[in-house]
């Protein structure tokens, strides 16, 4: 009985959602935004993936939304309080940005949320501010 007993918790640590588990508690899994398939919106630009990150940050500021979390070397950022600039979501609902390198000058970048009303509205802004970045985006290049 007791082997069979570390055989089930052998096996459930293995697992990889039990990995996440630790991530889910302290609020960094990126787990439902990969899950996602209705709310997911992707474009390629012609930019680094640097140039991509700082602007993403940059846009999500000019939102007034909060980011989360982030990591610049798994090329995602996570964002919440989006009810300042868009009237159908909570400020709790939260929205992943990932940037994935296609070249060293060209990215894909993915915005995706659960809330898919959310996710369609904000990719058009986020995709529209991209190609003409507020003026605050563009101060960090100069």
């Amino acid at each position: 009985m007791h082997k069979l007993f570390i055989f089930f918790i052998l096996l459930t640590f293995s697992s990889c959602a039990v990995l996440d588990v630790p991530k889910r508690i302290a609020g960094y899994s990126i787990q439902k935004f990969e899950n996602e398939q209705v709310g997911r919106y992707s474009e390629t630009f012609d930019l680094t993936k640097k140039e991509s990150f700082d602007r993403t940050l940059s846009i999500i500021k000019s939102l007034r939304a909060r980011v989360t979390h982030k990591s610049f070397r798994r090329g995602y950022i996570v964002a919440f309080d989006f009810a300042k600039s868009f009237d159908y979501c909570l400020d709790s609902t939260e929205a992943a940005f990932f940037i994935e390198e296609i070249s060293e000058k060209q990215v894909k970048i993915t915005v995706i949320c659960n809330n898919s009303l959310l996710a369609r509205n904000l990719s058009e802004k986020f995709f529209a501010l991209m190609l003409n970045p507020p003026i605050t985006a563009i101060t960090n290049y100069e």
